[in-house]
C-alpha cells in the first residue's frame, strides 16, 4: 500500500502540470489504480489478525494497533476524500475542465499527502513490530 502511495506521489504530483495533462493523466490513473484500494483494506484485515496474534507481546500488540490506526486513517482520507474528487475528475473533459479545477486539484493532491504520511507511519510501526517480535522470539 504504502509503496502505491509513494508512485502516486512522485508521479501524480500536479506541480506544473497542465489543465489538460493533469486531468488525462488523473483519468488514467483512476481507470487503473482503483482495483489496488483493495490492498488498503487487506493490509487493515492482515493488521488485525497479527495484532490477535501478538496479544501476548504487548510493545508489538500496540505497535499493530497503531499500524491499524494509521491504515484505517488513510483509507479514510482515501474514501471520504480522495474518492468524491475522483468521481468528479473521472467526468471532467481534459480540453475544458471545470472553473475551480485547481481547488480540487490542489484538495486532492493534501489528502493523498496525507494518506502517504499514515502509510509511512503505519509501515514505521509495522516494521518495528515485527522488529520487537523477531528480537523477543530470539531470547526464548
Amino acid at each position: 500500500m504504502v509503496g502505491g502511495t509513494f508512485v502516486v506521489y512522485m508521479i501524480y504530483n500536479p506541480k506544473g502540470m497542465s489543465a489538460a495533462f493533469y486531468v488525462e493523466t488523473m483519468q488514467h490513473g483512476i481507470r487503473t489504480l482503483l482495483p489496488l484500494a483493495v490492498l488498503m483494506f487487506m493490509g487493515l484485515l492482515f493488521t488485525i489478525t497479527s495484532a490477535i496474534f501478538a496479544r501476548g507481546d504487548r510493545a508489538s500488540l500496540y505497535l499493530l494497533i497503531a499500524t491499524g490506526i494509521c491504515i484505517l486513517t488513510a483509507i479514510s482520507l482515501t474514501v471520504f476524500g480522495n474518492w468524491p474528487i475522483n468521481n468528479q475528475i473521472i467526468t471532467w473533459n481534459a480540453n475544458s475542465p471545470p472553473s475551480n479545477w485547481t481547488d480540487l486539484r490542489d484538495a486532492w493532491w493534501r489528502f493523498h499527502v496525507a494518506r502517504f504520511i499514515m502509510g509511512i507511519i503505519g509501515l514505521s510501526c509495522l516494521l518495528l513490530a515485527t522488529l520487537n517480535r523477531s528480537s523477543t522470539a530470539r531470547t526464548i
